[in-house]
Order: structure tokens, then sequence, then C-alpha cells
């Protein structure tokens, strides 16, 4: 399960940083600073008003939901 959480880290760093690219390159370096700071809402609001960005977004939410899914963010109390 932990391959899942890694699979998932990966494709969120991927989506993050493609949105970011994008977001540079039609909305100009704020976007792509917002989006580094704030990488759910920004990306989300940025998708909204250019209009682009969605398969990025979509990657990232597909790694969130992969690292979710691989027990990433479970506490584990095991020694």
């Amino acid at each position: 399960m932990a391959i899942l959480g890694l699979l998932g880290l990966l494709l969120l760093v991927v989506g993050w940083v493609w949105l970011m690219v994008v977001a540079f390159k039609s909305g100009g370096a704020l976007w792509a600073v917002l989006i580094f700071f704030f990488s759910w809402i920004a990306g989300l609001i940025f998708c909204f008003v250019k209009k682009e960005g969605w398969m990025q977004l979509g990657l990232m939410i597909l790694g969130m939901i992969l690292m979710i899914a691989g027990g990433s963010f479970s506490v584990s109390t095991s020694f």
C-alpha cells in the first residue's frame, strides 16, 4: 500500500509543478506564486478564471486520492 502513497505523491508534485508552469505562461508570475503557496484554492481559481489547467488540477486531485488510498496520511503507532 505504500507504493500507492508514493505514486500519489509523485502525481501530486508533477501536477503542482505543471500547473505552476501553465499559470506562469498564461497568467504571469503572480499566478505561479499564488499556486506555489496556496496550491489547491489558487489552482482552482486559476482554472475557473483562465479556463485552462484542468488536467493539471485533476492530476493533483488524483495524486491526493492515491495518497489517501495508500495510507500515507495514517498515523502509525507500531514500533
